[in-house]
C-alpha cells in the first residue's frame, strides 16, 4: 500500500512539473520600443511559443503598418528557478520593409510576471542586423502578454496571419483556450476606493500603447482629455486595483501618485473607457512624471478594448 501511495504521489508532481513546464505554450502579443535622445518608436510584436521542458520554439512577428512587418523562426530556454526566458530569432526572414530598411534579428531576455490573471514577459531586446548591432546605444525594452481567446488557433497562427494581413480580413472570434479558467480575483482598492464590482476592470482586451522605463521609484500621473473636451469618462486601474472611478476627464488633470518597489517589474497602468463621449472613441493624454524625466502619452480606448501603458522601474540606468 505505501509503494502504491509513493508511486501516486511521483506520477502526481511529475504532472504537476509538466504543467509548468509547458505553462508557456500559447500566443504572446505586445510591444518593442526604442528609444534615444534624437528618435523613439514603438512596433507590435506577436510571438507563438511552443515549450518542451525548457526548450522553447516557435516564431515571431514584429509589425508597425501594412508597409512593414518581418517574421522569423525563434528558440530559446526557460529557466524555471529564476523566471527567466531566452529567446533568440534565427534562419531566414520573411519581411516587407521600406527601402533601405533590414531586418534586424533580434535576442529577447524576458522575466515572467503575473498581474491578476494577465500573465507578462518583460525585459529588454537587443539586435544584429548586416553584421552590426541594431540601434547601438538606445533603450530598448519589450513587453508581451499571453492572449487568453487568441484570433487563430495555435496550429494555424502563421499561415492565418500572413493571410489576413496582406488581405487585410478580420478574423473570425476563435474559441480555443490555451489555459484552464482561473479562480476570480479579489480586488484589493487603494483607500478611499470601497470594493464593489466597479473595483475590478472590466473583460476586455488589453492593448499595450506604450513603454516607458523610469529610473526614480515614485512616479506622478496626471490625465487630461485629449484635444476637444467631449465627456469623456473613465476609470484607472494599477495592477488591477482601482485608482480612479468613472472620473470624466478635462482641461483639468485627473491625478495620482504610484510608488514602485520592484525593479524590472512591470507595473500595468489601465486606462478603461466608462463611456465613448460626444466623439469617439474614448481618448486622453497621460503625463507621467519621475524625477525630473517627463513622458507624454497619447491613450485611445473603447467598449471593447482597454489603453494600457507598461512602466518599468530601473534604479541603475
Amino acid at each position: 500500500m505505501a509503494r502504491k501511495i509513493v508511486c501516486i504521489l511521483i506520477v502526481l508532481l511529475s504532472y504537476g512539473q509538466l504543467l509548468v513546464a509547458q505553462s508557456l505554450t500559447g500566443i504572446w502579443s505586445g510591444k518593442i520600443s526604442r528609444k534615444s535622445p534624437d528618435r523613439a518608436g514603438v512596433e507590435s510584436i506577436e510571438i507563438q511559443i511552443y515549450q518542451s521542458g525548457r526548450n522553447l520554439s516557435g516564431y515571431s512577428f514584429t509589425f508597425k503598418d501594412t508597409s512593414r512587418f518581418v517574421l522569423y523562426d525563434m528558440y530559446g530556454k526557460r529557466d524555471k528557478k529564476k523566471q527567466m526566458i531566452s529567446i533568440r530569432e534565427a534562419g531566414y526572414a520573411y519581411f516587407i520593409l521600406p527601402p533601405g530598411f533590414l531586418p534586424c534579428e533580434k535576442a529577447f531576455e524576458l522575466k515572467y510576471y503575473k498581474i491578476g490573471k494577465t500573465q507578462y514577459l518583460s525585459g529588454r531586446w537587443s539586435g544584429r542586423g548586416n553584421d552590426t548591432t541594431c540601434f547601438p546605444g538606445e533603450e530598448l525594452l519589450v513587453v508581451l502578454q499571453k492572449i487568453r481567446r487568441p484570433e487563430y488557433p495555435i496550429e494555424h497562427f502563421v499561415q492565418k496571419k500572413m493571410t489576413d494581413y496582406f488581405l487585410r480580413k478580420i478574423p473570425e472570434q476563435d474559441t480555443l483556450s490555451l489555459q484552464e479558467p482561473e479562480k476570480p480575483v479579489t480586488a484589493e482598492t487603494v483607500p478611499g476606493i470601497p470594493a464593489s464590482p466597479d473595483s475590478l476592470p472590466r473583460d476586455r482586451k488589453l492593448e499595450i500603447q506604450q513603454i516607458l522605463k523610469v529610473t526614480d521609484s515614485i512616479v506622478h500621473v496626471s490625465l487630461y482629455d485629449n484635444a476637444i473636451i467631449d465627456d469623456d469618462t473613465v476609470s484607472v486601474f494599477v495592477d488591477k486595483k482601482p485608482v480612479l472611478l468613472k472620473e470624466r476627464i478635462s482641461a483639468q488633470p485627473l491625478t495620482f501618485q504610484l510608488a514602485i518597489t520592484e525593479p524590472g517589474r512591470p507595473m500595468e497602468i489601465i486606462m478603461q473607457a466608462e463611456n465613448l463621449g460626444s466623439i469617439p472613441p474614448n481618448t486622453a493624454i497621460m503625463i507621467v512624471q519621475a524625477g525630473d524625466k517627463r513622458y507624454e502619452v497619447r491613450l485611445s480606448s473603447s467598449l471593447e478594448k482597454h489603453a494600457v501603458v507598461i512602466l518599468t522601474y530601473d534604479p541603475e540606468d
